[in-house]
């Protein structure tokens, strides 16, 4: 060996010496000892979390449909939105970043943004961002509190061309949830249980599952009781909870997971992991399954908001907006749209022709445009028409109005009040300071006749009774699809029994199609994504009329051949004739035979959607995810519906695309009877029924007539036999 190498040598050696001690550890979690410290969790604790982008703890809305896609428009000339934002200790001096961005039709020296945190104003700006967002910071303010918050976002726009209601469509707002919300860096981020929660939020909100990392999932009740927890301190959402290893490799910036580790006790931490991920971690005996309800005492004091609640309205009393919490409505709107939400007893139930009431007392300005109008609507109805461009007053005259109580429903209503005024001219802004255009006065009433304990058969009812303990996945495989669900719904306070099963596609065999018309392939086609459903439906091609020798050069297939001559036979014209004459009568008469929403298949052969809901029998719910479907959000929608006029009702409903239910009610179902006959409401019961199945009343009528006919018939001939002897 030439001795003139060794210092080369020498030096080589000293500097993978350097290397090997500069180089950063590599922790892989699930390789465990026996102690439980040495687990990788533990051990990063005391590694410093790495140079990374700065967390956003998000603002999550609080609306009546799930959130589809992150950026959430602000419409009209003045919009109203409410988020919740859940914060850590660290975070109460922060400040909040919007990124937002707004229509170029808006003139921004008329227009402002102002935004409340728990009541309190934080902040405005004027909408000047037009075309990319843009980013506006402002403090959180004293009213900011560690954990739960409510933040809302009022937008007064004003349009800088046009004036009238279809202008202020062109008004909007728009804040990208996925880049808005209070900015930490990761290394301030605790392991208090408030700084869990908010990385939760984080990680829901990125658009990637909340991973339990566990070498052997445990049974389905640990695993329940483990998703509530989770879930109890964000009501009406969902997590996207999903299992996985502990050696799963990571495809972006994780906030949040929940590890279970094999150890010497049952016991629960939250700990930072190498990657700077809040994690907590569940403890428990190898041999045993892991306490679940730790978790829960562990995050079950950090403070929530409520979830909202409907007023009651108690049915055969006068009810004003004032005693559902609602002030007087003033708008200064071109459009304008006021929904407000009640509930009435699940048991409450009329069909026939009985009245409910409205009493409004409402004024407009003068001089409003030809054309204003108020629309007074009942779950989306409209049951008057009120003008207001004459006999304008500050406060008119009371005005009554009756309207049939069957758009009423059992369970959660709406009221609303919708106006409409053009512009004068409609070509020119309107006038900054036109003042209050119409109001609705808080003394405005509802009187809801009542009724007798009766119900229908409704997935409605059944849903508001869905509790943690009542989701199954539909097979084995299916457990993990069904956390996000567990983690949605809630405890409810003797909770009738009610099961919801989570199935897919590929479950659809397991599916109970216990409706008329409802095949698996009809089940599919609503499912999957438009493309492929056409793909499956797409028709054999027919053949073409046979080639005309004498057809013209270069026409058409079947252009120069003379028609079928049946096609001019006047009996033909005479028969389509009058199908297409007594085709609406007949269908008149057949809804009016059979009230409801008509045949299953023709329903569902004009809708698509994401997620189908079942009620093949009351207690028994099943939901069918496509593939395009994401759980979370199923749950979700799936949680807020009972609160929701527009959830699912009736045995079958599709969720589409847009977050919203289309539900299919059975022809022909009759009411329960939930309390004994008596004078009192032996007509209403009689309505109810014979409003549900018509042909009952038209043959129990004609029986009658039968058996009064018989009977007068009888009474002739015997007293002509008398007049005869």
């Amino acid at each position: 060996m030439d001795m003139r190498l060794l210092p080369f040598l020498f030096l080589g050696t000293l500097a993978s010496m350097a290397a090997a001690q500069d180089a950063p550890m590599i922790v892989i979690e699930g390789l465990t000892s026996e102690e439980p410290q040495a687990s990788p969790d533990a051990v990063a604790e005391a590694v410093p979390a790495a140079e990374v982008a700065p967390w956003i703890i998000p603002l999550r809305p609080l609306a009546e449909t799930a959130q589809v896609g992150p950026l959430f428009r602000l419409q009209g000339q003045q919009a109203r939105a409410a988020f919740r934002l859940f914060l850590p200790t660290e975070a109460v001096g922060g400040t909040l970043t919007l990124a937002q961005r707004s229509s170029i039709d808006i003139l921004p020296e008329s227009s402002q943004i102002i935004v409340r945190m728990n009541d309190q104003e934080i902040g405005r700006f004027t909408p000047r961002q037009f075309g990319a967002l843009g980013a506006v910071t402002m403090p959180l303010g004293e009213a900011v509190r560690a954990g739960d918050n409510l933040v809302t976002i009022e937008a007064q726009h004003r349009h800088r061309i046009y004036c009238g209601a279809d202008a202020e469509f062109d008004l909007w707002t728009e804040v990208d949830l996925s880049q808005s919300g209070v900015a930490l860096p990761a290394a301030a981020i605790g392991t208090e249980p408030t700084s869990f929660i908010a990385a939760l939020t984080a990680q829901a909100e990125s658009g990637r599952p909340v991973e339990i990392r566990t070498p052997t999932p445990p049974d389905e009740a640990t695993l329940r009781t483990l998703a509530q927890a989770l879930g109890r301190p964000l009501p009406d959402e969902a997590l996207p909870l999903a299992l996985s290893k502990p050696w799963s490799a990571e495809t972006g910036p994780t906030y949040a997971r929940i590890t279970l580790l094999p150890s010497d006790a049952d016991r629960v931490s939250i700990r930072r992991g190498g990657d700077g991920a809040v994690v907590l971690v569940l403890e428990h005996p190898p041999e045993g399954s892991p306490n679940a309800s730790l978790v829960a005492d562990l995050l079950g004091a950090t403070p929530t908001l409520p979830p909202p609640t409907l007023p009651q309205i108690p049915p055969g009393r006068v009810v004003t907006l004032a005693d559902m919490g609602v002030d007087t409505i003033l708008t200064d709107n071109r459009y304008f749209n006021r929904d407000i939400d009640f509930q009435l007893p699940d048991d409450w139930l009329l069909l026939a022709s009985q009245k409910a009431q409205i009493g409004i007392d409402y004024g407009f300005a003068g001089g409003l445009p030809e054309g204003a109008l108020l629309l007074v609507k009942v779950n989306g109805t409209t049951v008057r028409m009120l003008p207001l461009d004459r006999d304008a007053a500050p406060v008119k005259p009371r005005l009554d109005i009756r309207f049939p109580a069957r758009l009423l429903h059992p369970g959660p209503n709406r009221l609303s009040f919708e106006s409409v005024i053009p512009g004068n001219p409609p070509d020119q802004p309107c006038p900054a300071s036109a003042g209050d255009l119409m109001q609705v006065l808080s003394s405005t009433d509802l009187e809801v006749p009542p009724s007798p304990r009766m119900q229908m058969a409704d997935m409605a009812r059944d849903l508001a009774q869905v509790t943690p303990a009542s989701v199954h996945p539909a097979t084995p495989d299916g457990l993990a699809r069904t956390l996000p669900f567990m983690a949605a719904f809630r405890e409810v306070p003797d909770a009738a029994p009610v099961d919801l099963t989570v199935a897919g596609l590929h479950d659809i065999a397991t599916v109970p199609l216990n409706e008329e018309g409802l095949t698996p392939r009809l089940l599919a086609l609503t499912l999957l994504p438009s493309t492929v459903s056409r793909l499956v439906e797409r028709p054999a091609t027919p053949a073409g009329p046979p080639a005309n020798a004498l057809a013209p050069l270069g026409a058409a297939p079947g252009e120069g051949v003379m028609p079928p001559l049946v096609e001019s036979n006047w009996s033909d014209r005479a028969q389509t004739f009058v199908q297409a004459t007594l085709q609406p009568v007949i269908q008149t008469v057949r809804r009016m035979l059979r009230p409801g929403d008509g045949n299953l298949a023709e329903w569902l052969a004009t809708r698509k959607g994401t997620a189908m809901l079942l009620a093949p029998e009351p207690g028994k719910l099943w939901v069918i995810l496509g593939p395009e479907a994401e759980p979370a959000r199923v749950a979700e929608a799936l949680a807020m519906a009972p609160r929701s006029p527009g959830g699912p009702r009736g045995q079958v409903a599709v969720l589409g695309s847009d977050g919203r239910w289309s539900s299919w009610s059975k022809p022909g179902l009759l009411p329960e009877l939930r309390e004994p006959v008596s004078l009192d409401n032996v007509r209403s019961v009689v309505g109810n029924v014979a409003s549900a199945r018509p042909p009952l009343l038209l043959g129990g009528m004609l029986g009658l007539a039968w058996i009064s006919a018989a009977i007068a018939v009888g009474f002739v001939l015997r007293t002509r036999r008398k007049g005869l002897k």
